[in-house]
């Protein structure tokens, strides 16, 4: 009775085990990855998670050898996880700097052209800065992501503005950066109506003229 009761044990525990409980080896990934996807127990996504994790592991030299492919795609999916959380997390911090910067000042580009001076072409970018806070903006510096109606950046100008705005004024400025005919960002951006774009701004740092700063 013992004996058959020990038998039934260990066909049950054989009947529970999947190809997933296997230790990784990687002498024999490729039989156990075939024997995995052919059990259907995973699905593409937890797939493409694993083999990336192993391969990843590989690379930074991780000795993985001996865990299960369980213990593989639970530890993968964690790490996305952290990933994931790291990201927002970034996101979340970046929006509030935007916020807070933006709430001290308004940058917006209103009108964009095409100019030709001394058989150069430039492109041309006129701005309005209006300083919302009750102290002389001394310099300020952040981008500015040019967009099309899909939100496709076309192109990105660096901005770095060093002319006071006294506090409460509106200021317009037009800079010009060299126009390239083989440059497809020039081409689109020149063949492009202003209603056609959109302009998106992201504030670095912003320095008062009594030394204090944001950013």
């Amino acid at each position: 009775m013992r004996k058959l009761f020990t038998v039934l044990i260990v066909l049950l525990l054989i009947s529970c085990s999947t190809p997933l409980d296997k230790k990784y080896n990687e002498a024999n990934f490729e039989s156990d990855a075939k024997e995995i996807k052919e059990s259907g127990k995973l699905s593409e996504e937890e797939a493409k998670l694993m083999v990336g994790y192993i391969l990843k592991a590989k690379l930074r030299g991780e000795n993985i050898e001996g865990k299960s492919y369980n213990e593989i795609i639970q530890t993968a999916k964690d790490f996305k996880k952290e990933q994931l959380q790291l990201a927002e997390k970034s996101r979340i911090e970046e929006e509030n700097k935007r916020q807070k910067l933006s709430s001290a000042l308004t940058v917006a580009m209103y009108d964009k052209g095409y100019d030709k001076y001394d058989y150069q072409d430039y492109l041309t970018y006129s701005f309005v800065f209006k300083n919302k806070t009750d102290k002389e903006i001394r310099a300020f510096k952040g981008s500015v992501s040019i967009q099309d109606l899909f939100d496709t950046e076309i192109k990105v100008i660096n901005l770095i503005v060093d002319d006071a705005i006294n506090s409460g004024e509106t200021v317009r400025k037009t800079y010009t950066s060299d126009y390239n005919q083989f440059k497809d960002e020039d081409s689109r951006l020149r063949n492009k109506d202003m209603e056609d774009l959109k302009i998106i701004w992201t504030p670095e740092k912003i320095i008062f003229a009594d030394g204090s700063t944001l950013e």
